[in-house]
């Protein structure tokens, strides 16, 4: 079973050996609580910024079904592994999968492997593997209001396109970076002085509370930002989802052009 965009249909022909996810997580299955509802998990995704801004995940639970799925976000970085399995003697063969998405190097790719409980915490934009396993976890996220593997069923080619161009991204004067909690946006405003900084500082924080936007947690990015503010990530399905951004920084610049004029 296959869900997701075309793009990434190719993932319901891939297979991969599970047998040492397997014997991990058969290793700790007395330490388990509910152990058929854990799964072991390889997530790799690509060290170098803005070449492939997605992960990709090989799973198996006790029962031996495999799920190979595309997430916006780390698994691991969502929820930690109980367990941590540091030498994957098969990472070779999981990144040689990875390739036939995106052409890597082994030194570009970095995979972890982990024991988590279901549901994973990120949400997966593709997702392919046994039809009765998937449908059962996603009538279970439907009614606990939660989504993880059912996300892909939102996905179509202009939502992937707006992930793919605003995952790790550039609107206007501000660095854009998805996750799971929203649309994160970094103001790198480059043209103003630094003695000026902590008093723009103060513009985008006084904005961002007229817009009722909250701010974006950290995240490590290299530029100097003058402020941040996050969008709720339900955004990406409006028909007009920057609309508040553009008033804000709007109303940024109009502001700054009015203070200049004292300096």
């Amino acid at each position: 079973m296959y869900v997701g965009p075309e793009k990434f249909r190719k993932l319901e022909n891939i297979d991969f050996d599970a047998l040492e996810l397997l014997t991990f997580l058969e290793s700790k299955k007395e330490r388990l609580d509910v152990y058929h509802r854990h799964v072991a998990v390889v997530s790799c995704h690509v060290n170098e910024k803005n070449h492939f801004p997605f992960y990709l995940n090989f799973a198996i639970v006790p029962s031996g079904e495999k799920i190979i799925g595309f997430s916006i976000s780390q698994p691991m970085s969502c929820t930690p592994a109980i367990y941590k399995l540091n030498d994957i003697s098969k990472k070779e063969e999981f990144i040689k999968l990875f390739s036939t998405f995106v052409h890597l190097s082994n030194e570009q790719v970095n995979c972890q492997c982990g024991i988590m409980k279901l549901p994973l915490k990120t949400r997966f934009i593709a997702v392919a593997g046994n039809e009765e396993f998937l449908k059962k976890e996603m009538f279970s996220e439907k009614v606990f209001g939660t989504e993880s593997f059912s996300f892909a069923k939102r996905v179509d080619d202009r939502v992937l396109e707006f992930l793919e161009k605003y995952k790790d991204g550039q609107y206007k004067i501000c660095r854009t970076i998805i996750n799971d909690e929203g649309i994160n946006f970094f103001v790198v405003d480059k043209k103003i002085p630094d003695e000026f900084r902590p008093l723009y500082s103060e513009v985008i924080s006084l904005l961002r509370k007229k817009y009722d936007l909250p701010p974006a947690k950290y995240y490590p990015i290299s530029e100097r930002i003058v402020g941040s503010f996050t969008l709720d990530f339900e955004t990406i399905f409006s028909s007009a989802p920057f609309e508040r951004v553009d008033r804000l920084l709007e109303e940024y610049e109009n502001i700054k052009r009015d203070v200049s004029k004292y300096f």
